[in-house]
């Protein structure tokens, strides 16, 4: 007769590695996920910086050229003062002579490459308002 009192089963050690390896793929799987949701973010804000720092940079052109620091003679491209010496400026001038056409600004960035552009009508102090259509000071200061 067989004696089952002294019969012991194995553990299922291949099972175990089996789930153990299972759990390695799921962890890396989801690790590399995570990492490259992480990197796409990091990426995208980047591209959101730089992108509101050259609308920054292209008003400030706008701006010293309609309060005559910047002459729209100059049209570059030319790189802007330290400490901004990855970006570049260039002014388009308007297509044709009529009166109230957009002047392009264009802003380079060069590593990572990015270029923003801005049309924007430009009031420069040669083509700015006529002393004419300029209200007079007591037209803006109201009476005591």
């Amino acid at each position: 007769m067989l004696n089952r009192s002294h019969y012991q089963p194995r553990p299922a050690q291949g099972a175990v590695l089996l789930e153990v390896v299972l759990a390695l793929v799921l962890f890396v799987a989801a690790a590399a996920i995570v990492s490259s949701a992480l990197r796409s973010a990091i990426d995208s804000e980047e591209r959101l910086r730089l992108g509101v720092h050259a609308d920054n940079l292209a008003a400030s052109v706008v701006a010293e050229m309609e309060t005559g620091l910047r002459s729209p003679g100059v049209l570059g491209p030319a790189p802007f003062d330290a400490p901004f010496t990855n970006w570049t400026w260039q002014i388009i001038p308007p297509g044709g002579d009529t009166p109230g056409s957009p002047h392009e600004i264009v802003i380079r960035h060069t590593d990572p490459e990015l270029v923003r552009r801005l049309a924007q009508v430009i009031l420069t102090p040669s083509r700015g308002i006529s002393t004419a259509e300029q209200p007079s000071l007591d037209d803006t200061v109201p009476a005591p």
